[in-house]
Protein backbone atom coordinates (compact mmCIF):
# COMPACT_ATOMS: atom_id res chain seq x y z
CA UNK A 1 0.00 0.00 0.00
CA UNK A 2 3.04 2.28 0.12
CA UNK A 3 2.80 2.64 -3.63
CA UNK A 4 -0.57 4.39 -3.47
CA UNK A 5 -0.67 8.06 -2.51
CA UNK A 6 -4.02 8.65 -0.82
CA UNK A 7 -3.67 12.40 -1.18
CA UNK A 8 -2.77 12.15 -4.88
CA UNK A 9 -5.61 9.76 -5.67
CA UNK A 10 -8.24 11.80 -3.81
CA UNK A 11 -7.20 15.12 -5.36
CA UNK A 12 -6.86 13.49 -8.81
CA UNK A 13 -10.44 12.17 -8.49
CA UNK A 14 -11.70 15.61 -7.49
CA UNK A 15 -9.86 17.30 -10.37
CA UNK A 16 -11.27 14.74 -12.82
CA UNK A 17 -14.89 15.17 -11.72
CA UNK A 18 -14.74 18.98 -11.34
CA UNK A 19 -13.00 19.57 -14.65
CA UNK A 20 -15.48 17.30 -16.43
CA UNK A 21 -18.42 19.19 -14.98
CA UNK A 22 -16.83 22.57 -15.69
CA UNK A 23 -16.21 21.54 -19.30
CA UNK A 24 -19.77 20.32 -19.83
CA UNK A 25 -21.22 23.78 -19.11
CA UNK A 26 -19.70 25.50 -22.19
CA UNK A 27 -20.47 22.37 -24.24
CA UNK A 28 -24.14 22.74 -23.32
CA UNK A 29 -24.13 26.40 -24.36
CA UNK A 30 -22.37 25.54 -27.62
CA UNK A 31 -24.95 22.87 -28.46
CA UNK A 32 -27.75 25.36 -27.72
CA UNK A 33 -26.17 27.90 -30.10
CA UNK A 34 -25.50 25.39 -32.87
CA UNK A 35 -28.89 23.67 -32.66
CA UNK A 36 -30.94 26.83 -33.29
CA UNK A 37 -33.72 28.46 -31.29
CA UNK A 38 -36.46 25.83 -31.75
CA UNK A 39 -34.18 22.96 -30.75
CA UNK A 40 -32.77 25.02 -27.87
CA UNK A 41 -36.27 25.65 -26.51
CA UNK A 42 -37.02 21.94 -26.75
CA UNK A 43 -33.77 21.06 -24.97
CA UNK A 44 -34.46 23.65 -22.26
CA UNK A 45 -37.85 22.11 -21.57
CA UNK A 46 -36.59 18.52 -21.85
CA UNK A 47 -32.88 17.99 -20.98
CA UNK A 48 -33.00 14.49 -22.48
CA UNK A 49 -33.32 16.13 -25.91
CA UNK A 50 -29.97 17.85 -25.35
CA UNK A 51 -28.34 14.62 -24.17
CA UNK A 52 -29.62 12.83 -27.28
CA UNK A 53 -27.69 15.24 -29.50
CA UNK A 54 -24.72 13.59 -31.21
CA UNK A 55 -22.73 16.82 -30.94
CA UNK A 56 -23.34 16.92 -27.18
CA UNK A 57 -22.31 13.26 -26.82
CA UNK A 58 -19.12 13.71 -28.85
CA UNK A 59 -18.01 16.88 -27.08
CA UNK A 60 -18.90 15.50 -23.65
CA UNK A 61 -16.90 12.35 -24.33
CA UNK A 62 -13.91 14.33 -25.59
CA UNK A 63 -13.83 16.74 -22.65
CA UNK A 64 -14.51 13.93 -20.19
CA UNK A 65 -11.57 11.96 -21.60
CA UNK A 66 -9.28 14.99 -21.39
CA UNK A 67 -10.44 15.59 -17.82
CA UNK A 68 -9.56 12.00 -16.90
CA UNK A 69 -6.07 12.48 -18.32
CA UNK A 70 -5.76 15.73 -16.33
CA UNK A 71 -6.90 13.99 -13.13
CA UNK A 72 -4.33 11.23 -13.69
CA UNK A 73 -1.62 13.80 -14.31
CA UNK A 74 -2.44 15.69 -11.11
CA UNK A 75 -2.57 12.44 -9.15
CA UNK A 76 0.84 11.37 -10.47
CA UNK A 77 2.42 14.76 -9.78
CA UNK A 78 1.14 14.83 -6.21
CA UNK A 79 2.15 11.22 -5.54
CA UNK A 80 5.73 11.80 -6.76
CA UNK A 81 6.10 8.03 -7.23
CA UNK A 82 4.30 5.27 -9.09
CA UNK A 83 2.71 7.92 -11.29
CA UNK A 84 0.94 5.49 -13.62
CA UNK A 85 -0.64 3.51 -10.77
CA UNK A 86 -1.80 6.62 -8.95
CA UNK A 87 -3.02 8.13 -12.22
CA UNK A 88 -5.09 5.03 -12.97
CA UNK A 89 -6.56 5.11 -9.45
CA UNK A 90 -7.63 8.72 -10.00
CA UNK A 91 -10.55 7.38 -12.05
CA UNK A 92 -12.30 5.56 -9.19
CA UNK A 93 -15.10 8.13 -8.92
CA UNK A 94 -15.68 8.11 -12.68
CA UNK A 95 -15.93 4.34 -12.64
CA UNK A 96 -18.35 4.52 -9.70
CA UNK A 97 -20.53 7.02 -11.55
CA UNK A 98 -20.42 4.75 -14.61
CA UNK A 99 -21.59 1.76 -12.58
CA UNK A 100 -24.34 3.89 -11.06
CA UNK A 101 -25.44 5.07 -14.52
CA UNK A 102 -25.34 1.52 -15.84
CA UNK A 103 -27.60 0.17 -13.12
CA UNK A 104 -29.71 3.33 -13.12
CA UNK A 105 -30.70 2.72 -16.73
CA UNK A 106 -28.85 5.73 -18.15
CA UNK A 107 -27.11 5.09 -21.43
CA UNK A 108 -26.51 1.83 -23.21
CA UNK A 109 -24.90 -1.06 -21.38
CA UNK A 110 -22.10 -1.41 -23.92
CA UNK A 111 -21.32 2.28 -23.85
CA UNK A 112 -21.19 2.38 -20.06
CA UNK A 113 -18.95 -0.70 -19.92
CA UNK A 114 -16.60 0.90 -22.44
CA UNK A 115 -16.44 4.10 -20.41
CA UNK A 116 -15.81 2.16 -17.20
CA UNK A 117 -12.94 0.27 -18.85
CA UNK A 118 -11.52 3.40 -20.49
CA UNK A 119 -11.45 5.57 -17.36
CA UNK A 120 -8.43 3.96 -15.66
CA UNK A 121 -6.58 3.80 -18.98
CA UNK A 122 -7.01 7.55 -19.48
CA UNK A 123 -5.96 8.21 -15.87
CA UNK A 124 -2.88 6.03 -16.43
CA UNK A 125 -2.05 8.07 -19.53
CA UNK A 126 -2.12 11.19 -17.35
CA UNK A 127 0.12 9.44 -14.83
CA UNK A 128 2.48 8.47 -17.64
CA UNK A 129 2.66 12.08 -18.79
CA UNK A 130 3.43 13.09 -15.21
CA UNK A 131 6.19 10.48 -15.01
CA UNK A 132 7.68 11.67 -18.31
CA UNK A 133 7.70 15.24 -17.05
CA UNK A 134 9.52 14.44 -13.80
CA UNK A 135 11.88 11.79 -15.24
CA UNK A 136 15.45 13.09 -15.47
CA UNK A 137 16.61 13.22 -19.08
Amino acid sequence: MNRVSFKGVVIGNIVDILSTNLAIFPVTILVFIVSGSAAAELAASDPRALMASNLFKALSFTFGALSSVLGGYVSGRLAKHDDILNGALSSILCMGFGVYAMFGGRGGLGTQLAFIALSPVLGAVGGYLSMRRTKPQ
